[in-house]
């Protein structure tokens, strides 16, 4: 067997356990899981093994991923890029302009999708933002593709996770339709660490197709907390994302 770099045997092995670990029900199993992983990538000449479960994403059923974000709000609502990055790495370039600061970077969120056999629509070239106030330019106008998502925000001491629409206001009306459009070629360019815009930006892993960049810049909407919902910047959530289709 050929010998893999660092990285490219690490991918691999993450997403063949996210594979296994998603067939799991319990957390003994999941356990099981990594566990074999770390043997398996010792194996392998060239392969430095990563702590188990190192990445932070969790699988939390065959169409379901999860990881921990923290609050900040008053990020979120001021700035010119007020209303519009939604969940950030807290290493990213625009982390201090979202709603959610993640504990996992975007790249391992869109890994643990992929792997779970999501694939991502990769429809929106840097023009679209790039571009964004040239009223000859169509490709502001686009909106994002790719298999529908469900994400919903945990708060602490609760059950159940808060969809968008209960956690947000939306004076344009049109909602949320959440696509994972993935645009991995893009992270280089801007390096923001955008897990999800509540715009269908070609920065993000996850957008919102009810809205384009054309739109945010006309001013469509204004996302905004809804009052008394997030409990105070700082607090530690958990952001989950199930595949719909």
């Amino acid at each position: 067997m050929g010998t893999l770099s660092t990285a490219t045997c690490q991918t691999v092995i993450r997403q063949a356990v996210i594979r296994q670990a998603a067939a799991c029900r319990t957390v003994s199993c999941r356990t099981v899981a990594w566990s074999l992983a770390a043997v398996l990538v010792a194996t392998i000449g060239g392969c430095v093994p990563a702590p188990a479960g190192s990445s932070g994403v969790v699988v939390a059923s065959p169409r379901q991923v999860s990881f921990p974000a923290v609050v900040d709000a008053s990020g979120f609502d001021h700035g010119e890029m007020a209303g519009y990055h939604l969940v950030v790495w807290s290493n990213g370039g625009a982390a201090n302009e979202a709603l959610f600061r993640a504990r996992v970077s975007d790249l391992e969120v869109l890994d643990a999708l992929e792997a779970l056999g999501a694939d991502p629509g990769d429809a929106l070239g840097l023009g679209v933002w790039d571009h964004r106030h040239d009223p000859h330019s169509e490709e502001p106008d686009q909106a994002i593709a790719g298999p529908r998502l469900r994400l919903e925000v945990r708060l602490p001491g609760s059950d159940r996770g808060l969809r968008l629409d209960e956690l947000l206001e939306d004076p344009g009306g049109r909602g949320f339709d959440m696509r994972l459009g993935g645009h991995r070629a893009n992270v280089p360019a801007w390096k923001s660490g955008c897990v999800v815009c509540l715009y269908s930006c070609p920065g993000s892993k996850v957008g919102n197709a009810a809205y384009t960049v054309r739109d945010f810049v006309a001013g469509a909407t204004r996302f905004r907390p809804r009052p008394g919902v997030l409990p105070p910047d700082g607090t530690e959530v958990e952001i989950l994302f199930t595949i719909k289709e």
